[in-house]
């Protein structure tokens, strides 16, 4: 299946802060098992064994990373049969998603609260000092965006939006075809994060498997996210389902839409996510060659380079302060590890297995 595995975000360290669209990627689906309690490590480890049990049954799985360490999960989606699994302290104190059944696992009683309130202290200052870099981090995230936002200026003052207008419309008269008359479906979710170990994405994963992928090359401010908003609102108009993806930096910009429908993705492909054709259905589409005045990089040459300096040392300072959250943690994940009860985890994990296999069964009876 096109759809078989698939790793992606929820949640994003980003100018904006610390930002959540995961009631987009669990919306739709039939039951979602939320996992409370203070578990540390005890929820990837959690949904480790119940990813490993279920990635041998050929299954459309979903993971989904935790954004400070790609190595964490967050969540897994069985997206075959509606079903999801979501740590609640990612996601909501009081989770609520019209026409899902929600059903709550508490994982405290595979952790010895009696060892973690030995180390209440230790534990509580590694979270004050977590809340305060986090929110370093957030400010100097917020302060990279308005350096980005210079560098935009010397592209979007030199755009020809007509162009961009034109390719918007053509593109999507030539592509969003609805294969029949129905209600358009979209889901929110990120292609990558701003993590401990830098900027990661999962474009080739998300974009395995389909037919035609359009890369897109230009600079920042000419045009991208606007075009992809545009495809993505004339998907809807039309009833063509869509994959939107939001930037892992700025969320309110669009980094990727993937049309399932058509089998067909277009994403824009410049660092840090830059990525280039390899196989037969991949193309390059380069909005700066179309839309931008020619010579706007030499014209400002000098002035971008310097606007680069600052922008890159920025994004630097903000993941350092990620890195040293995790090094703030470190000291505490390794406390849950001792804490944690593998067998526990085990019995509980094989515990939601037969849940999902009974209801798999019940709808396969009721079919």
């Amino acid at each position: 299946m096109a759809d078989q595995v698939k790793h992606y975000f929820a949640r994003g360290n980003t100018a904006d802060g610390l930002y959540t669209l995961f009631d987009s990627v669990l919306s739709g689906l039939d039951t979602v098992f939320v996992l409370q309690g203070r578990a540390g490590t005890a929820v990837s480890a959690f949904l480790s064994e119940l990813a490993e049990a279920w990635s041998q049954k050929g299954w459309s799985l979903h993971y989904i990373h935790h954004p400070l360490n790609r190595d964490w999960l967050e969540g897994l989606i069985l997206k075959d049969i509606g079903i999801g699994v979501v740590d609640g302290n990612a996601w909501s104190a009081d989770p609520v998603l019209e026409g899902t059944e929600i059903r709550m696992i508490d994982l405290e009683d595979a952790i010895s609260t009696e060892l973690l309130n030995e180390h209440a202290g230790e534990m509580e200052e590694a979270e004050r000092q977590t809340s305060a870099l986090y929110s370093e981090a957030y400010d100097t995230f917020q302060k990279t965006l308005r350096i980005h936002d210079e560098w935009e200026a010397f592209y979007i003052q030199n755009l020809d939006r007509a162009v961009m207008d034109r390719l918007a419309e053509e593109w999507a008269e030539e592509h969003l075809v609805p294969i029949q008359p129905r209600r358009a479906h979209a889901v929110h979710r990120f292609l990558g994060a701003a993590t401990c170990e830098g900027a990661v994405d999962y474009v080739l994963n998300l974009t395995d498997g389909l037919e035609k992928r359009v890369f897109v090359k230009g600079r920042p401010g000419s045009g991208k996210s606007t075009l992809f908003k545009r495809l993505a609102k004339a998907a809807e108009e039309r009833g063509v389902d869509t994959e939107i993806y939001h930037c892992g930096f700025d969320p309110n910009s669009l980094d990727m839409i993937i049309f399932p429908q058509q089998s067909l993705a277009i994403f824009d492909s410049t660092a840090p996510h830059e990525h280039f054709p390899s196989r037969e259905g991949d193309e390059i589409l380069d909005v700066y060659e179309l839309a931008i005045t020619a010579g706007t990089d030499e014209r400002y040459e000098d002035q971008i380079a310097e606007i680069r300096g600052r922008y890159s040392r920025s994004m630097k300072e903000a993941i350092a302060l990620l890195a040293t959250i995790r090094e703030v943690q470190e000291p505490v994940l390794r406390i849950y590890d001792q804490a944690v009860d593998r067998e526990a985890i085990r019995r509980l994990a094989e515990g939601i297995s037969a849940e999902v296999d009974a209801l798999t069964n019940s709808s396969v009876v009721g079919d």
